[in-house]
């Protein structure tokens, strides 16, 4: 059996705290596959980055992302999606 290709873009953009959950566990789940999220911590990488706001609806990224790492990104937008919080 061959190894299957994962496709980002099957990962539904994440456009609030609706969705949240859906997205976060797909992303984990995406960034795990292709060994970018190790050991319940983020690869701080510009491919990493790229995913995690590839996958945001445009309007919820922040200035702010240009600058920041991937974890900050990533803990930021639960902090503010989450249902939890």
């Amino acid at each position: 059996m061959g190894h299957v290709e994962l496709d980002y873009r099957a990962i539904p953009k994440l456009h609030g705290c609706k969705n949240y959950w859906q997205w976060r566990i797909l992303m984990r789940t995406y960034l795990e596959s292709i060994e970018l999220w190790k050991h319940n911590d983020l690869k701080d990488t510009p491919q990493t980055k790229f995913l995690i706001l590839a996958s945001v609806e445009a309007d919820l990224i922040e200035p702010a992302y240009d600058d920041q790492s991937c974890k900050y990104i990533f803990d930021n937008l639960e902090s503010r999606f989450s249902a939890y919080n």
